[in-house]
């Protein structure tokens, strides 16, 4: 019995199923990493346009009511999340032609051109504490008046 075999291959079979299963198994984690991370981003940008269009949306809105000609005094504070896609920090950006909302951490941003009769305050805001004013009817900036 000295060229007996049979058992050797049992075992080697065995070895390699559990080898091929763990390569396999390790590239469906791997490759579930790196769709949750492609989702998170997508969903993160996402937000960053739906938050954008909103604050934009006011800002149009502030420049319709001070185009009725009456000094008008205007404060919104919409409440936007501390961070979008669960973990990721933002800022909102308001310039002469355009309001930017923007995270480094995720690094995206997104941009909505602004045409406005009213002067706008160039200013920018974290998102967590977005307030948007039109201060006396004469400029719209993101913070508060400088009164």
């Amino acid at each position: 019995m000295n060229g007996d075999t049979r058992a050797v291959s049992v075992a080697i079979t065995h070895a390699l199923t559990v080898a091929i299963s763990t390569v396999l198994v390790s590239g469906l984690i791997i490759g579930a990493g790196t769709l949750l991370e492609s989702q998170q981003q997508n969903v993160g940008e996402q937000q960053l346009r739906e938050i954008g269009s909103d604050a934009a949306s006011y800002v149009n809105t502030f420049d319709r009511l001070n185009a009725t000609g009456d000094n008008v005094n205007v404060s919104v504070k919409p409440e936007y999340p501390e961070r979008i896609a669960g973990s990721f920090r933002y800022t909102i950006q308001l310039n002469n032609d355009s309001l930017v909302v923007r995270s480094a951490q995720l690094g995206r941003s997104v941009e909505f051109p602004i045409e406005t009769e009213t002067a706008i305050g160039p200013s920018g805001i974290s998102g967590a504490d977005a307030e948007i004013n039109l201060c006396e009817g004469e400029e719209i900036k993101l913070g508060e008046c400088d009164i």
